[in-house]
């Protein structure tokens, strides 16, 4: 899902999955104090 830049955490603290992944760690560091998270080192953002 795409949230345009919200915040992730508080929208999986409310949807409730099982995990998460993500590319860019501060998602990954948002989520994980609601779930299950993993950060993903390939994409557009671990280009750099």
């Amino acid at each position: 899902m795409f949230l345009g830049g919200l915040d992730k955490g508080e929208f999986l603290k409310a949807f409730e999955p099982d995990f998460y992944f993500d590319d860019q760690r501060g998602h990954v560091d948002s989520a994980r104090a609601y779930v299950a998270a993993g950060h993903v080192p390939f994409g557009v953002a671990n280009l750099r």
